[in-house]
């Protein structure tokens, strides 16, 4: 959402340098203003592990998760690729956080010593097809 939020304001600024009169000025300012819009909503989604918890931002919905509530965690990865991490807590509820770019050796080191800090189970374990 916010690669789109900037490319509409390049957008805007294009269309500013083809022609100006009011009437592009007013297109190009809807034009920003989605953009503003689009990048602040793209800003209120997130994922985040922490030492207590794990917090799931969607939006105005927020939803949280304790350590002590999860009863295992999987690590399922394929050799090339990013890995997805099965969580699964002691009431059968299952979420699903899929790694990116930011997830780096320490970060699945911090996830794995967590979840053994917290009494969790972890599984790692290569997909299968």
């Amino acid at each position: 959402m916010l690669l789109i939020a900037l490319g509409l304001t390049v957008l805007a600024l294009i269309v500013l340098g083809l022609k100006r009169n009011p009437y592009i000025y007013a297109i190009s300012c809807v034009i920003i203003l989605s953009s503003i819009v689009l990048g602040y909503y793209s800003f209120l989604s997130y994922s985040a592990i922490q030492k207590e918890q794990i917090v799931f931002q969607h939006y105005h919905h927020q939803t949280i998760y304790k350590w002590q509530d999860i009863n295992e965690v999987i690590y399922e990865y394929e050799i090339g690729t990013v890995g997805t991490y099965y969580f699964q807590t002691t009431n059968n509820e299952q979420f699903v956080i899929e790694e990116n770019g930011q997830f780096g050796l320490n970060e699945k080191r911090a996830i794995y010593q967590l979840a053994i800090l917290n009494g969790t189970k972890f599984i790692e374990r290569e997909k299968s097809d």
